[in-house]
């Protein structure tokens, strides 16, 4: 991932839940529609004055921008976080949680959630950043140790947030036999695409990778409130 597509994927979402079309998002910051569709397309990379303009429009703080177009970066790629992370917490995370606790509030929660992925460093932002949020994490780093981890914990975990891909046990193996234990397990994915195996009768809920720290909050939430979805002014 690059830059400039984080950067897409944050005006993208702003805009389309301000109810934005480009051509309004253009009138309202006095720029180019074809600038803003190449960046929310990830062909170019806003200027600071850009990124003033469109977070003046968009009713955002320009360091809210940043760090989550930051924060999706090293989320969606892994290789960054292994050459950046020396086992202590990331500054930019806690500047990342001061931006998400002031305008999210009403996502945080006391549950328990499983956080399953093969990536150590990407279980621990996540495990940081969740736990931002008041809620209880608990790691597993694949399928197998996942079933082991809820097993144990069970009928404490709220919820499960799973990758798809993985060594031992993969993402929908593990899916099934957590619901083979508690068909009532609540469970979001993390898949770069749609598992094909899971079936539209399912229920589950899929982060689509690359995906935005709001996206991710905001399904989690959902999930555990057993709703389609919270709204949450920004």
């Amino acid at each position: 991932m690059t830059i400039e597509e984080a950067f897409g994927i944050v005006i993208r979402r702003l805009r389309r839940e301000r109810g934005f079309s480009q051509d309004k998002l253009s009138t309202a910051s006095c720029l180019d529609r074809k600038f803003i569709s190449n960046i929310e397309g990830g062909k170019q990379q806003p200027s600071l004055v850009s990124i003033f303009a469109l977070a003046g429009a968009l009713n955002a703080s320009v360091s809210s921008i940043v760090y989550e177009a930051e924060f999706i970066l090293k989320i969606n790629t892994p290789e960054r976080l292994r050459s950046e992370t020396d086992g202590g917490r990331i500054d930019w995370i806690c500047g990342m949680e001061n931006m998400m606790s002031k305008v999210y509030n009403c996502y945080k929660g006391t549950e328990t959630i499983l956080i399953v992925d093969d990536e150590k460093q990407l279980r621990d932002m996540l495990s940081d950043f969740l736990t931002s949020y008041g809620y209880t994490v608990i790691l597993a780093e694949d399928g197998q140790d996942a079933i082991e981890k809820f097993k144990q914990h069970h009928p404490n975990v709220h919820l499960v947030l799973l990758d798809v891909v993985m060594p031992r046990k993969d993402g929908i193996s593990c899916f099934k036999e957590i619901r083979s234990i508690d068909p009532t397990a609540k469970v979001v994915f993390m898949s770069g695409y749609r598992p094909d195996h899971l079936q539209a009768k399912d229920d589950f809920k899929l982060i689509q990778k690359p995906f935005s720290p709001v996206e991710m909050i905001k399904a989690i939430r959902s999930t555990l409130e057993g709703e389609p979805g919270i709204r949450c002014d920004a």
